[in-house]
């Protein structure tokens, strides 16, 4: 009697351990009931669309926020307080001035391009980003195309090259008002604009911050070169 209790006491253990050694196994394997669902890892990234098209919405924005919205702003600001003696002087402003301006004209119209790309795959209206787009192209061309018509201005002073310079400068500051809204058009269509949005602010921000205190410098240098010269003027003057 004693012998059969230990045999069916050593069996009952042996079930009992093989049941729990069982659902261990299933906890680790993961397995489910056919009515659950499982979400693989490489299920997501293959889902058709997602990563490729993120990526693209990705390079779009950067490009076009570091080369329309960034280098022109640069170049704009180096030709108006660094190609005259107020309020600094550098020699190499024009070059500076190029270099910023056909970098962030190429880089703007690649990511452009790649926003366009992306069109079909949103279901937002692009009219907008579209007709913004086309007109900054159109006119950067044009400005870019108007500069080499400064090689052939024989005098500074000339009232055609003052026109000329009036002409482009206004023309530069239509050009970065439609690239400002350009850029923001086209944050609207990320898919967590507010990031990108305070993102460009703060660019934004910065730039307007270094032109403000330019400004700053300019004014208060340009008053004391003016006091200077009244004060030379009237220690030289003869007496009467």
């Amino acid at each position: 009697m004693g012998s059969r209790f230990q045999f069916f006491l050593i069996l009952s253990l042996v079930f009992a351990l093989s049941d729990s050694t069982a659902v261990q196994q299933q906890n680790t394997t993961g397995h489910h009931t056919p009515d659950t669902k499982v979400t693989s890892a490489p299920k997501i990234w293959k889902s058709p669309g997602l990563g490729y098209s993120t990526l693209l919405r990705h390079v779009h924005g950067v490009l076009n926020i570091i080369g329309w919205g960034t280098l022109i702003p640069i170049g704009i600001v180096i030709a108006r307080y660094f190609r005259e003696e107020f309020p600094l002087r550098c020699d190499r402003w024009y070059s500076a001035h190029a270099v910023c301006q056909t970098c962030g004209y190429i880089m703007g119209t690649v990511g452009w391009g790649f926003g366009v790309s992306l069109i079909n795959s949103s279901n937002r209206s692009h009219i907008p980003f579209l007709v913004l787009g086309i007109l900054i192209i159109v006119l950067t061309a044009i400005q870019s195309w108007q500069i080499c018509g400064i090689c052939v201005q024989q005098k500074k002073e000339s009232g055609r090259r003052g026109r000329w310079e009036m002409w482009h400068r206004g023309m530069g500051y239509v050009i970065l008002a439609l690239i400002i809204a350009d850029i923001f058009e086209g944050i609207n269509a990320q898919r967590h604009p507010k990031k990108w949005r305070w993102a460009y602010v703060g660019i934004l921000l910065a730039l307007v911050v270094v032109a403000a205190a330019l400004e700053v410098y300019t004014y208060i240098k340009l008053k004391r070169f003016k006091q200077a010269m009244k004060l030379n003027a009237n220690m030289y003057s003869p007496t009467t």
